[in-house]
């Protein structure tokens, strides 16, 4: 079964739920800037019970602490791009939006978001906030800004979860019984402010959770008490083939940076690696990592 993130030809509409008030930028066509600008290593940590928040860079997944910081409570969602963090609390729409570079955050802007967005991934210099039930809005997210370019009530409904790479964003859902998994991977550009779809992949087998660095993608998922991992290269809104590089125990987050994937569990344990053009490789094991983060995020 073919299942594209579109549902249909995107377009444009004001009756679904807008994300902020005020006019609505005009869709700029793709261009290189993956190409032509930095990457990003910097990575935050942060608990939504205190607001305690730590930054630094992660890089050929060595990590190297900046700075601690608070932060409001309650985020939910985060999400960063070449630049910039965007924070989400997805019970009462309330969040911000920073640069975020060379392992420091600094806010910009406070925003009053729609509540109740799924899922929020950014690419190099762009931002989709999606709904389970089909809708979405994408924009632009450079220079610790934020804004809105197109609005969208046609994705598919039921993505089950998402991630993208410098220009390239892939979602995967799982449909049918336990006993008769099978699961879709649908993926496109996005760039310049705009989700462009570009195809999608069947398959018998789950992909269960997706991070990404700046060109590849990771799955990850439960296979009895272990977890099954692929990658797949994630460029130019193409190439998305996965293939199995092994299991491992179960870890409760991945986050990313460009370059550099850290695996944690609430208790502190940490581990990190790097994947870099579909190439996936173990660094080792990070010791006194605190425990209790809920959000982490990083950029491209």
């Amino acid at each position: 079964m073919r299942r594209s993130l579109v549902a249909a030809l995107a377009t444009v509409t004001s009756a679904a739920a807008v994300l902020l008030a005020g006019p609505v930028t005009p869709a700029t066509a793709a261009s290189p800037y993956c190409n032509q600008t930095t990457p990003n290593t910097s990575m935050l940590f942060y608990r939504s019970d205190n607001g305690q928040a730590g930054t630094g860079t992660l890089s050929g997944g060595r990590w190297q602490a900046k700075a601690m910081l608070r932060l409001p409570t309650g985020y939910t969602h985060g999400a960063a791009s070449r630049d910039s963090l965007l924070l989400y609390n997805k019970d009462t729409g309330a969040g911000e939006v920073g640069t975020f570079t060379g392992g420091v955050y600094t806010r910009v802007k406070t925003y009053g978001f729609a509540p109740d967005w799924t899922f929020i991934e950014a690419s190099g210099d762009s931002v989709i906030f999606y709904n389970t039930s089909g809708r979405g809005v994408t924009g632009t997210l450079k220079s610790g800004a934020f804004q809105q370019v197109r609005v969208f009530d046609n994705f598919s409904s039921g993505w089950g979860s998402m991630a993208s790479s410098c220009d390239t964003l892939v979602a995967t859902a799982r449909h049918g019984s336990v006993e008769f998994p099978w699961s879709n991977v649908g993926y496109g550009t996005l760039s310049g402010g705009v989700y462009t779809d570009k195809g999608a992949i069947p398959r018998d087998d789950f992909l269960g959770q997706l991070t990404a660095t700046s060109d590849s993608v990771l799955s990850w998922a439960r296979a009895g008490g272990e977890l099954e991992f692929r990658v797949s290269e994630a460029t130019d809104g193409t190439g998305i083939s996965f293939r199995k590089i092994g299991t491992s125990g179960i870890w409760d987050k991945v986050g990313r940076t460009s370059d550099s994937l850290f695996f944690y569990k609430t208790d502190g344990t940490a581990w990190t690696s790097t994947l870099e053009n579909g190439n996936y490789t173990n660094v080792g094991p990070l010791p006194q990592v605190s425990s209790g983060w809920t959000l982490i995020e990083g950029g491209v």
